[in-house]
């Protein structure tokens, strides 16, 4: 395994472990790195899919937190 990969393995590693979801969902048998929350395999899925699916994720609270901001300042 090259420099490259070892480093790839070990960032995807602890994206999977940190990116929010609770350690229960977090399947990991025989080196996998899947959630069974936001259905994320961190192993397998591209950067780019993975970017994707936290977008996604997310959205709907961006847009209630920037919602909120401007009902704030409006007060």
């Amino acid at each position: 395994m090259s420099n490259l990969e070892a480093e790839n393995r070990l960032l995807r590693e602890m994206l999977w472990l940190r990116h929010g979801c609770p350690f229960p969902a977090l399947y990991h048998d025989d080196g996998e790195m899947q959630c069974n929350v936001c259905m994320i395999d961190f192993k397998r899925d591209s950067a780019e899919s993975i970017r994707e699916r936290f977008h996604k994720i997310n959205e709907p609270k961006v847009k209630a937190f920037f919602a909120k901001e401007k009902e704030r300042k409006e007060l």
